[in-house]
């Protein structure tokens, strides 16, 4: 199987993709590109694809196939490396922890502050640093509360998505969110992300791909 993966030069969406790959030993091409190349690939009709909406990145290519949508390349990209249940029950609470993730913290919290403008930026993330991502980080720490991991009490998907999401507020990357403030009060949390860092895979990927982590 060959498989390809192109993104940005950033950890971002394609991040828990390329983990669950690399925890899985599985070889692909990490294919790292600018926003310059990202048009260029555009224009030449390469990140187009008959019945897939949009013509974006992340995309996965397998076997010559694209795929779309960092959801869905990361969830095929975990049944790989087999961190995803293939209990349907198991499957959905998996989804469900990936959704809240995603959507609810990421697209619904994080992504409109970083769409404002700067006069209700310095606002907004105040709000996310002093009520909102703690109110929502306390469910996460519940849900870690016993085996460490997010669904089941075994490593899957889910946990990279949320090892993602912490390492972007802890690296320091969101002005106006402080880590200190909202994850490192979390001891489960804070205890999580020691357990990814250390995973062998993972910090030889880190070491590779991501120099500046860990960052606890």
């Amino acid at each position: 199987m060959q498989i390809k993966l192109t993104y940005f030069g950033i950890q971002g969406p394609a991040e828990p993709a390329r983990l669950a790959l690399a925890i899985g030993g599985i070889p692909f091409e990490d294919c790292r590109i600018n926003r310059d190349e990202m048009l260029a690939m555009r224009a030449d009709g390469l990140l187009t694809t008959p019945g897939v909406a949009g013509s974006q990145v992340p995309q996965l290519e397998v076997d010559g196939k694209i795929l779309q949508q960092s959801q869905a390349i990361s969830t095929f990209c975990a049944k790989l490396a087999g961190l995803y249940p293939e209990d349907a029950w198991a499957a959905a609470k998996v989804d469900e922890a990936t959704q809240f993730i995603i959507q609810d913290i990421r697209g619904r919290l994080i992504e409109p502050s970083m769409r404002a403008p700067d006069e209700t930026k310095v606002k907004l993330r105040a709000e996310l640093n002093d009520e909102k991502l703690p109110e929502k980080f306390a469910i996460l720490e519940k849900m870690l509360d016993g085996s460490g991991y997010l669904c089941g009490g075994a490593l899957s998907v889910a946990d990279l998505h949320l090892y993602v999401l912490l390492n972007w507020i802890g690296m320091g990357t969101l002005d106006g969110i402080k880590p200190e403030d909202v994850i490192l009060k979390c001891p489960n949390l804070t205890a999580f992300v020691k357990k990814i860092n250390e995973m062998e895979k993972v910090k030889a990927w880190n070491a590779e791909k991501n120099p500046k982590l860990p960052w606890c």
